[in-house]
């Protein structure tokens, strides 16, 4: 499948597991792959050790790496708030880490990623009936649960923090990606 709207320099499918959907598509989640090199991030995607995966991977120029066919899901939310959320949110990430924040380039291409599967899809945002912009754009952090898989103290199961992505853990408080000035970024571009 190819949505309109914004420019893929390479289609090079990774080789992690693409399914078909289980729900039906309600947004975008954004994440940062943990990568310290373009080269090296791209690469990730094709070892046999991968197990997660994107649909879109937004390198440090603005170039966008399409790493699954959009139509299928990908491996890139874990146990989430919203079910079944690799199927429900496109997996879009930017390639950069927990401490360096996205560039203006790749800040300018995931809004534009973001606006044209909003338009792809035909999603009204902003009126009473439609889910906002909030609810289209979510961070990893936003929806990632702690599961049994993942630790093992009980009390944190089911309750947020599992993920900081695409927050991040900059010791300023800056985020990765500020998800409020993206969504600021796509509105204006609806």
């Amino acid at each position: 499948m190819i949505i309109a709207g914004f420019e893929v320099a390479d289609r090079t499918h990774s080789r992690v597991l693409q399914s078909p959907l289980a729900a039906p598509r309600t947004g975008l989640m954004l994440h940062y792959d943990d990568s310290s090199r373009d080269d090296w991030a791209v690469e990730w995607f094709h070892d046999p050790r991968c197990t997660n995966g994107y649909t879109w991977l937004v390198l440090d120029d603005g170039r966008v790496v399409e790493l699954a066919d959009p139509a299928m899901r990908t491996p890139h939310a874990g146990p989430c708030r919203t079910p079944r959320a690799n199927s429900a949110y496109y997996g879009v990430a930017a390639a950069t880490n927990g401490l360096v924040p996205a560039t203006e380039p790749q800040l300018v291409s995931l809004a534009r990623i973001c606006a044209a599967v909003i338009r792809h899809h035909g999603w009204a945002v902003g009126n009473a009936q439609a889910p906002t912009l909030d609810q289209r754009i979510v961070g990893h952090d936003a929806e990632a649960l702690w599961t049994s898989a993942y630790t093992s103290h009980r009390e944190l199961w089911g309750t947020l923090g599992r993920k900081v992505d695409p927050t991040g853990q900059r010791p300023d408080k800056r985020p990765i990606i500020d998800l409020v000035e993206l969504r600021h970024r796509v509105e204006r571009s609806l």
